[in-house]
């Protein structure tokens, strides 16, 4: 008597003719492992406005946070009165004043 393919042999390490307890412990984790991978790529691609815009879904300018331009800042003339309020040129209240005046205009 040998050992091998008769009944209570040693086939894959465990005896039996089935899989071994390590192959099912095998199939088991590379199963898990692709539903976890599966699960973790739908979140990312969920939560990520990079695929929204790509698509048309969505994520374009001024659908979010971040800054969106503003019709004010569109003015030449009020970007040189703000640089010249961050240089200390003009008063507070001078630089309020021409605001209006540039805004009503």
């Amino acid at each position: 008597m040998g050992f091998g393919y008769r009944h209570g042999g040693f086939i894959n390490g465990f005896g039996g003719n089935g899989p071994g307890a390590f192959a099912i412990v095998m199939f088991i984790v590379f199963w898990a492992a692709v539903a976890l991978l599966t699960v973790l790529l739908v979140q990312h691609y969920r939560h990520s406005p990079r695929h929204l815009h790509e698509y048309g879904l969505g994520g374009g300018p001024g659908s979010g946070p971040g800054p969106v331009a503003s019709p004010i800042a569109a003015n030449p003339a009020i970007d040189i009165l703000k640089e010249r309020f961050a240089k200390g040129e003009v008063s507070e209240e001078e630089y309020s004043r021409r605001l209006t005046l540039l805004k009503d205009s």
